[in-house]
């Protein structure tokens, strides 16, 4: 009894699944940023919780998860050289990004 309210605890503090195009910005921003400094172990946790998030939204809207692989790979690509030259936007996605990371 005492694990069930605990699991449906677990469940109901869970944030809502982000919408894919909005798990898959954080997801690629975070692995741009966790690319760039490889030992930020910080970075790396943002990049695997957003990674999996991505893949759970695009499982939820029907992308398959070789798309969803290919657009994070992709637009991190393209976030790696925008981080590098400090654009202001690509700068605040990723802080906005970190803060929706659920505490541990």
């Amino acid at each position: 009894m005492a694990l069930g309210a605990l699991s449906l605890g677990l469940i109901a503090a869970a944030p809502p699944l982000p919408p894919y195009g909005e798990a898959l910005a954080c997801a690629a921003v975070t692995q741009a940023a966790s690319k760039l400094a490889p030992d930020d172990r910080e970075a790396l946790d943002h990049a695997i919780y957003w990674s999996l998030a991505t893949m759970d939204a695009a499982r939820a809207e029907g992308i398959s998860s070789a798309q969803a692989e290919a657009d994070q790979k992709a637009r991190r690509e393209a976030y790696v050289g925008k981080l590098r030259d400090r654009d202001p936007r690509i700068n605040a996605l990723l802080g906005i990004c970190a803060m929706r990371v659920p505490a541990a």
